[in-house]
């Protein structure tokens, strides 16, 4: 029995690191490496690199950078507590997946907070929807313009690296059980 299961193991071990002969030898070039590269994100530049980035871009003068800086600091204090009470709802429905109470009353209680969470999220968004409009107001026009163009940019660069999802196949359902509801997308021309 031992030498049946070292045997086995042996060979798992040169089924994981592969026999040499049938490797490719390390400079050979790598097959569809311009696929992996255009959906590789590029390094992200620090967030102090990146505030200069755009502050430069925008022209902001002292006077426009002050009152950015406390209409971010004020933000950042609206939005401290809602934070803390997101990861403790998170922390809970840890709490209760690791309880012993019954399944169906721990789906309840995760579902009843995940629509806390949703409702801390939805607080969360309007505070940053509300400070993105307070800073849009101490720009110029010229700035507004290229803040609008920052954000097309910033919308094309999201969608170039993650790519849209399949449509929707049912109601939690395995898709190979089901027969596709819409038509495939590259036949009607809805995704490229």
């Amino acid at each position: 029995m031992k030498k049946v299961f070292s045997l086995l193991l042996l060979a798992s071990i040169l089924t994981l690191t592969g026999a040499p002969s049938t490797a490719q030898p390390k400079d050979a070039p790598k097959p569809d490496t311009q696929t992996v590269e255009e959906t590789k994100q590029p390094e992200r530049p620090s967030k102090e690199e990146m505030k200069k980035q755009f502050e430069q871009r925008l022209n902001l003068s002292d006077k426009q950078k002050e009152k950015a800086k406390a209409i971010h600091q004020q933000g950042r204090e609206e939005m401290a507590p809602i934070m803390v009470q997101i990861k403790q709802k998170h922390q809970e429905i840890e709490m209760v997946k690791m309880s012993r109470m019954a399944e169906k009353m721990q789906q309840e209680k995760i579902a009843q907070i995940t629509a806390e969470i949703q409702t801390l999220e939805k607080q969360a968004h309007e505070i940053r929807k509300k400070n993105s409009q307070e800073f849009e107001k101490i720009l110029n026009k010229k700035q507004k313009a290229e803040l609008e163009q920052m954000k097309a940019e910033g919308r094309a660069r999201f969608e170039k690296y993650h790519k849209a999802r399949p449509a929707f196949q049912g109601l939690g359902t395995p898709n190979m059980f089901l027969k596709p509801l819409l038509p495939p997308p590259h036949k009607e021309g809805l995704w490229k």
